[in-house]
C-alpha cells in the first residue's frame, strides 16, 4: 500500500490474540540516525521513519559492521529490534542482554533488562514469567561512538545455562513494505525540548472541533472513499489493504450506504452492504443520482433507475487504464461541471513481483515499469465518457480536490523521485517529478512507457510537506468553506494521523503556500475527509500491516462538529519581498513581537532522485534582522532578506497571547518557490468550493 511510512511498534498482545498465520520467521531490525551525542537509552519520536529497516534472524551482533547495513551511519544512532518471541512452555524465562552502548529489553510492554549508559560490550540479566505462546518483544539500543554489540541470550524453564535465543523463536508481521527515509531523527532522551505542536505531532483534537462517534456496533470499516448522496445518506467503500506486492485476482472491497448519519449516533445510524466487489476502491462521487466508484481496473457506476433509493444497476462504466501491479490505485473522486476528476498511482516492485513479471534491471526506489498514463491527474466527462489527461509525474496521489475556478489540488507521497510528500496545484500538460521506471519486462519487452508529459521540466509543488515533521502519507485536501480559515485547505494525513491546514497565495503567476498542524486524537489515520450537508467534517480511517497505519489502527468513522472555541495559533504566514508576515489568532505583547530572537527560521531545498525519499539539502539558518509588529498586535513582519527562492522555510515561534494562552502549534512550513517583489507582491489565493 502507500509507502511513505511511520514507525510501527509492537504493542503488548496476549498470546491468544496473536494470529500466527499473519507472521513470518524472524524479527524487524531498524536503525535511526540521530546526529548528536547520546549517553542514555531512549526511543525515537513516534512516527519517525527509519534510515534502515530489515528482516533479521538472530540477535547476535558482535561488531558495528554486523549491526549496521553498508552505507548507513555508524555513530550516534538508535537501533530497535521488534517482533514476537515464542515461549514453548510456561514458566520463568531468564534473559541476558549483552550490548554496547546502552540497551533495554521489554516483553509484553514490561521492562525486563535495562543496561544503560556508555560502556563496552557487557552483559546484564533479567527475568520474566511467560505463558506458552507468542509475546511482543522490543530491544532499544543506542550507539554513540566506537564499537557496538547486541546479543540476546536466554535460559528457558529447566535449562542449565544461557544460550543464544534461536532464530526459530522469533516472528514478525509478514509481507510488510520496508521503506526508509534519510535524515536525522528525533531522539526522546529528555533533551529534545519538544512537545506536541512544537517538534512533535499534536496528539489531541483541535478545540475548534468536537469529535462524535458514528459507527454502529460491530461496524469497523477500513475506508477507501466517502461521499454524501443528495438524499443525505453516506456511502463508504471498505477494503482490506494488502502490502506484500502480490496482485490479487479476487476483489477485496465492498460498498456500504449509511442512513441517519447527519445528526445521528451509533445507536441510530444503520448501514446496508451493497452487492458487488471492488479492487481497492479509493474514490466515490455522486453525480445526477448515480454513484461512481474508482478502483484498480477503472470506474464502476451504480444506478437507481426507478428512484426508489435502491441502486439496482451495477456496471463497468469506464476502463481507460491498466492496473497490473498491487500498487496501482485509482484515487479520488471529485466532480465539477459534469467532469469527474481522479488520480492514478504508479507501481512498486519487490523481489517476488520482479520475478513474476520478468522485470529486467534495477528498480531503484522500488520504482518499476508501468502501463501508459499511470501517475496522472485525469478527468472523465460523466455524460459523454470523454477522458482528458491533465497532468503527469505523480507517484501516489492519494487525494484530489477541485475548486470552483477549476484549479485542482493533488497530494503525493514520498518515494522514488519524491524526497518528501507534497501538495501540488496541477495545470494542464505539466509534469510533477515522478519518472516511471522504463524497465523491460514481459508486458513491455521493448521497455515500459515514460511518464505522461515527462518531456517537460518538473514543476514544483505548491507546498512541500517535510517528511515526519508535518506529514508522512497525506491523503485528500478539502476546501474550507466557512469560518476564519475559509478559502484555505484541510489536508488529511494517514500515517502521522489527523488533519493539517494549508494556506496558499499566488506569486509570479504560480501557487505556493504554507503548512500548519491542526490536530489528531481520532480513532485512526485519516484516509478520507469530507464535509457533510450539516457543515460537519466526516473522517474515515484505514490502516494495514507493517507501517501504513497510524499507531496500528486499522479502521474508523467519526464526525467532527465545529465549535465556537477560539484557539491561539498561527493563522497565516505570507511571503514578502524581504521576509515573511506572520499573523496570529490573538494579540501578543508588542515587546515580545519586536524581539528577533523569538523567531527561528531555517531554509533548505530538495532534489528529486530515483532513490526513495531524499535529504534536506543546503540547510541553513536564516537570520531575522528585524521584527516589526502591526498596530493590532496580532501580526508581525519578519525582515529576513536572506530567504532564497526554491526553498522550504521553516518557522518556529512560541508566543503567549495577551490573555495567557500558549500557542497551539509553534511551527509552520512555507514553500518559497518564488519571492514576491515590490512591483509584483504575493496575492492571497482563496479556494472556492464547487457548489
Amino acid at each position: 500500500m502507500l509507502t511513505a511510512l511511520i514507525l510501527a511498534t509492537f504493542a503488548a498482545v496476549p498470546p491468544s490474540k496473536v494470529d500466527p498465520s499473519t507472521l513470518e520467521q524472524g524479527y524487524t531490525l531498524r536503525t535511526y540516525e540521530i546526529g548528536r551525542a547520546l549517553d542514555r537509552v531512549a526511543r525515537v519520536a513516534e512516527d519517525a521513519t527509519p534510515n534502515a529497516d530489515r528482516l533479521a534472524g538472530r540477535i547476535s551482533f558482535k561488531d558495528i559492521d554486523e549491526l549496521c547495513p553498508a552505507g548507513t551511519a555508524r555513530n550516534q544512532i538508535a537501533i530497535e529490534a521488534v517482533g514476537f518471541i515464542k515461549a514453548e512452555v510456561a514458566g520463568k524465562y531468564e534473559f541476558e542482554l549483552r550490548c554496547d552502548d546502552g540497551g533495554m529489553l521489554s516483553i509484553d510492554g514490561q521492562q525486563v533488562i535495562k543496561h544503560d549508559g556508555l560502556h563496552p560490550p557487557s552483559p546484564k540479566e533479567g527475568s520474566i514469567e511467560l505463558e506458552a505462546g507468542l509475546h511482543a518483544f522490543r530491544i532499544d539500543l543506542f550507539q554513540n561512538e566506537g564499537g557496538a554489540a547486541l546479543i540476546l541470550n536466554w535460559r528457558t524453564p529447566g535449562a542449565g545455562r544461557f544460550e543464544l535465543v534461536p532464530e526459530t523463536a522469533f516472528f514478525t508481521e509478514a509481507g510488510v513494505t520496508r521503506v526508509v527515509a534519510p535524515g536525522a531523527k528525533v531522539y526522546k532522551d529528555g533533551r529534545e525540548n519538544m512537545r506536541p505542536g512544537d517538534g512533535l505531532p499534536i496528539e489531541t483534537v483541535h478545540p475548534m472541533f468536537k469529535v462524535e462517534p458514528l459507527r454502529p456496533e460491530g461496524f469497523q470499516p477500513k475506508i477507501g472513499g466517502m461521499a454524501f448522496l443528495s438524499d443525505g445518506r453516506l456511502v463508504v467503500s471498505d477494503f482490506e489493504p494488502m502490502n506484500n506486492g502480490v496482485l490479487r485476482a479476487e476483489t477485496n472491497g465492498t460498498l456500504h450506504i449509511l442512513s441517519n448519519v447527519v445528526g445521528g449516533t451509533p445507536a441510530t445510524v444503520t448501514h446496508e452492504k451493497l452487492p458487488g466487489g471492488y479492487h481497492d476502491p479509493c474514490g466515490i462521487v455522486e453525480f445526477e443520482g448515480d454513484i461512481y466508484i474508482s478502483h484498480r481496473p477503472g470506474i464502476d457506476r451504480l444506478r437507481d433507475l426507478d428512484k426508489d433509493g435502491t441502486f439496482e444497476t451495477h456496471e463497468e462504466w469506464a476502463r481507460p487504464w491498466i492496473g497490473d501491479n498491487y500498487h496501482h490505485f485509482s484515487f479520488g473522486l471529485r466532480e465539477k461541471d459534469g467532469w469527474i476528476y481522479g488520480t492514478l498511482s504508479t507501481s512498486i516492485y519487490f523481489g517476488n513481483t520482479i520475478t513474476s513479471d520478468g522485470v529486467e534491471g534495477d528498480t531503484t526506489g522500488l520504482n518499476g515499469p508501468n502501463p501508459p498514463n499511470r501517475g496522472t491527474l485525469y478527468r472523465i466527462n460523466a455524460r459523454t465518457g470523454e477522458i482528458q489527461w491533465i497532468a503527469g509525474g505523480f507517484r501516489t496521489p492519494n487525494g484530489v480536490e477541485v475548486a470552483a475556478d477549476g484549479q485542482a489540488f493533488v497530494t503525493d507521497n514520498q518515494g522514488a523521485w519524491m524526497p518528501a510528500s507534497k501538495l501540488n496545484a496541477p495545470r494542464q500538460g505539466r509534469f510533477y517529478g515522478h519518472y516511471n521506471g522504463r524497465n523491460k519486462c514481459r508486458a513491455f519487452p521493448e521497455g515500459a512507457p515514460a511518464s505522461l508529459y515527462s518531456e517537460n521540466p518538473p514543476s514544483p509543488p505548491a507546498v512541500w510537506l517535510p517528511q515526519n515533521e508535518i506529514a508522512n502519507s497525506p491523503t485528500n485536501p478539502l476546501i474550507i468553506r466557512s469560518g476564519r480559515y475559509a478559502g484555505q485547505l484541510w489536508l488529511a494525513e494517514l500515517t502521522l494521523g489527523g488533519i493539517n491546514r494549508i494556506s496558499l497565495e499566488e506569486v509570479a503567476g504560480e501557487l505556493q503556500g504554507c503548512a500548519y498542524r491542526v490536530g489528531n486524537g481520532l480513532e485512526g489515520g485519516v484516509q478520507r475527509l469530507i464535509e457533510g450537508p450539516d457543515g460537519c467534517l466526516y473522517a474515515g480511517s484505514i490502516g494495514s500491516g507493517g507501517n501504513w497505519n497510524w499507531r496500528d489502527t486499522r479502521f474508523g468513522l467519526q464526525r467532527l462538529r465545529p465549535t465556537d472555541a477560539k484557539v491561539f495559533e498561527i493563522a497565516l504566514v505570507a511571503a514578502e519581498p524581504d521576509g515573511l508576515t506572520v499573523r496570529f489568532t490573538g494579540e501578543v505583547d508588542d515587546a515580545w513581537l519586536r524581539d528577533p530572537s523569538h523567531y527561528t527560521l531555517r531554509q533548505w531545498r530538495y532534489e528529486a532522485t530515483a532513490q526513495y525519499g531524499g535529504p534536506k539539502l543546503d540547510e541553513e539558518d536564516v537570520p531575522v534582522v528585524e521584527a516589526i509588529p502591526g498596530k493590532a498586535g496580532d501580526v508581525v513582519r519578519l525582515v529576513a532578506p536572506s530567504i532564497k527562492p526554491g526553498r522550504v522555510v521553516y518557522l518556529r515561534t512560541a508566543p503567549t497571547s495577551r490573555t495567557g494562552e500558549r500557542i497551539w502549534s509553534a511551527e509552520a512550513w512555507y514553500t518559497m518557490n518564488a519571492k514576491p517583489t515590490a512591483d509584483a507582491p504575493a496575492r492571497r489565493y482563496d479556494a472556492k468550493p464547487v457548489e
